[in-house]
């Protein structure tokens, strides 16, 4: 859309303030009153129409004496006319040029407008198409993944066909361990058969050793209890031997009390007999029960 330009009331409200102000209305005095906007093509036009509207008219110079510029005064007359109208004339035709120069202007500014606007579409048209563009890539991007993919599925399908052709070449092969396999099957499961009936019969001894463990502990019991009433027994014969052992030593003591008493005794008897000895009279032949009675005496 071609950009709102400035409007005659604009320019000539400016020029009135700066002529109200005492300041000549030029182009450039406009515009930097404008606040630099706008096209200067569009507010010389502008300010052309309203000097148009405000041409100051020509002053005339005054007659200072009028008889010494009488002689003159009607041949300067014409010659100002005359320049007056040659200026006119100039004028005039440099509008014209000016106002042809303004109307081209304007229609480059008009050009550049729908250039501008033509510009804006193309960038709006470029960054749709380069979304567009991004998004075929990524929609390529993505295709491309997706083929690589099949590519690796269509290979894996490639390896798993050639396995199985191997594998169909090896049929042959595979039956006969597949025989192989059936015999060795067969073998372990008479072995496993064998093997059932061997752990039955560990079994059947296992409960039986478990049966003799609980009876040799139900024994080892029983010993142990017997052997705990002899613990106890041996104690009480062992203090009743001591007490024994006691009675035998103060009867032991005792012995020896009398058997030295005895020895005292026998000393004494002794000691009596050899006093009787001495004192008896030594024994004849011819007193036979005499010796006799002696001799039962020593014995």
């Amino acid at each position: 859309m071609p950009r709102q330009g400035i409007a005659f009331e604009e320019v000539a409200a400016a020029a009135t303030a700066l002529v109200a102000e005492q300041l000549k209305p030029t182009l450039t005095a406009v515009r930097e009153r404008l606040g630099n906007t706008g096209s200067m093509n569009t507010i010389h036009r502008h300010l052309n129409a309203w000097l148009a509207q405000h041409k100051t008219p020509a002053r005339k110079i005054a007659e200072p004496n009028s008889r010494l510029l009488a002689a003159l005064g009607t041949e300067l007359s014409k010659v100002a006319e005359e320049a007056a109208a040659d200026a006119e004339a100039n004028l005039a035709q440099a509008l014209s040029e000016m106002a042809a120069l303004t109307a081209n202007g304007e229609a480059v500014e008009a050009e550049r407008d729908a250039l501008s606007e033509q510009m804006v579409k193309l960038t709006s048209e470029r960054d749709r198409l380069a979304g567009q563009a991004a998004e075929r890539a990524e929609e390529v991007a993505r295709l491309n993944q997706e083929i690589e993919r099949e590519r690796g599925e269509l290979a894996s399908v490639r390896r798993s066909l050639a396995q199985a052709e191997l594998r169909l070449e090896a049929v042959p092969r595979l039956e006969q361990e597949l025989a192989q396999l059936r015999t060795q099957l067969a073998d372990e499961q008479a072995a496993r058969t064998a093997a059932d009936k061997a752990a039955a019969v560990a079994e059947a001894q296992r409960v039986a050793a478990d049966t003799a463990r609980q009876q040799a502990e139900a024994r080892l019991a029983r010993t142990e209890e017997r052997e705990s009433e002899v613990r106890g027994e041996l104690a009480k014969a062992l203090a009743a031997h001591q007490s024994t052992r006691e009675r035998l030593t103060d009867a032991v003591g005792t012995a020896a009390g009398a058997q030295a008493e005895l020895k005292a005794l026998q000393a004494r008897f002794d000691a009596l007999h050899a006093d009787v000895k001495a004192t008896s009279s030594v024994p004849t032949e011819s007193n036979p029960t005499t010796a006799q009675a002696g001799s039962r005496k020593r014995n």
